[in-house]
């Protein structure tokens, strides 16, 4: 994975987004995803990922509502 020059918000998100696709893959359909990244969490759980900047949280939001079990 090829992250550039980008924040550490976005490395993490795109971290997670990418486990997310890894585990699907994998053929896993029950996920726990654990970070000490609060903002992060709480920003996908409640679905504020509407700014463009926020493009790999509504990506992971998207893979959350596959027919899987995620847990946070």
């Amino acid at each position: 994975m090829v992250v550039g020059l980008s924040n550490i918000f976005h490395i993490e998100a795109r971290a997670l987004l990418e486990g997310l696709k890894f585990a699907w893959a994998k053929g896993y359909r029950r996920v726990e995803i654990e970070s000490d990244n609060s903002i992060l969490v709480t920003i996908i759980q409640n679905g504020q990922a509407t700014n463009k900047n926020y493009s790999e949280v509504k990506l992971i939001q998207d893979w959350c509502f596959k027919s899987w079990e995620v847990k946070f």
